[in-house]
């Protein structure tokens, strides 16, 4: 289990799957990257990429976003981050969706402010995600695209603003539309 570090659930415990696949995301690196975006997560629409426990998405309706997509294509993990909504009912700001990342960026028309990208390390999938995101227009013109990797991604300093934060093996890489 995992907590959330800040807003109106801080200090709740959320469920993670038993899964291997998955690699919940600390405490601590929750609470930067929140410190780190600030203000940005209020009344905002977040996508939950490779959602997991969904425990970036809850940290953010915590803190005041107004609704949340997750997407995972695992069954474990859509059961518990369906558990997790029911838990801390908030069932009607979270749309929980069980489906390939790719493929629901390619067909989803939808804007978000805030984007989440946490897959497993192993997936070589970054790349083709920005290019989904930005070719689709999935990012609002003022929105943040936050990515977790194991190693320093090269992101096109022509297109965004970067900002790295590192805890251990852990590269976030906040990514703000210059």
């Amino acid at each position: 289990m995992i907590r959330i570090t800040g807003g109106q659930f801080r200090s709740r415990l959320l469920k993670t799957p038993n899964s291997l696949k998955t690699k919940p995301t600390m405490d601590k690196v929750r609470q930067g990257v929140f410190s780190s975006i600030g203000e940005k997560v209020i009344s905002t629409e977040v996508l939950d990429l490779f959602a997991g426990s969904g425990s970036y998405g809850f940290e953010a309706l915590s803190r005041g976003a107004r609704m949340v997509t997750f997407v995972d294509n695992g069954y474990e993990q859509i059961k518990i981050i369906k558990d997790n909504a029911r838990t801390l009912g908030i069932e009607n700001s979270s749309n929980i969706v069980r489906y390939d990342v790719l493929n629901f960026l390619s067909e989803n028309k939808s804007k978000y402010d805030l984007i989440f990208v946490d897959p497993p390390y192993r997936l070589d999938v970054y790349y083709k995600i920005i290019d989904t995101i930005l070719s689709n227009s999935n990012l609002s013109d003022d929105g943040v695209l936050i990515l977790e990797a194991e190693d320093i991604l090269d992101i096109d300093e022509n297109i965004f603003k970067i900002k790295i934060l590192e805890y251990g093996t852990a590269k976030i890489h906040i990514l703000r539309r210059k």
